[in-house]
């Protein structure tokens, strides 16, 4: 005698079945954290390929030998002549009592950019930046 028996496969879908709702969200966040990044990467600190270009590779090797300078430097009345005598253009700069604000022109390959420098502390120990308009 023959006996026929139908045999169903039954699939595990309980550990992936929501998975998407982990994965969608990391997405997006990682999506809205590049285009944030790519709005500045010289100042959030990341200037290479997926977020800079050729320009902004220049920007940061300026705002480094910039940040270099303000460091080293014991008097923060000192810093935006010493940058500009680095070929840093110097646009506007004031000194307060352990703060320094100033407002510099970098060329770079595509043109010009601005940046805002502030230098926190008497012996330079901050130095923060932010790109700004012409």
């Amino acid at each position: 005698m023959q006996r026929l028996a139908l045999v169903v496969r039954r699939t595990d879908r309980g550990r992936g079945r929501y998975r998407w709702l982990l994965v969608v969200p990391a997405v997006l966040v990682l999506v809205l954290t590049a285009r944030v990044v790519s709005t500045d990467p010289v100042g959030y600190g990341v200037p290479f390929w997926p977020f800079a270009n050729g320009s902004d590779r220049v920007e940061y090797l300026v705002m480094s030998q910039v940040t270099s300078i303000a460091r080293a430097l014991p008097r923060l009345d000192a810093v935006p002549s010493a940058v500009a005598a680095e070929g840093v253009e110097v646009l506007d700069a004031r000194v307060d009592a352990g703060s320094m604000w100033m407002r510099v022109r970098l060329d770079v390959p595509d043109g010009s950019r601005c940046r805002e420098v502030t230098v926190l502390g008497d012996t330079g120990v901050q130095v923060n930046s932010r790109r700004v308009d012409c």
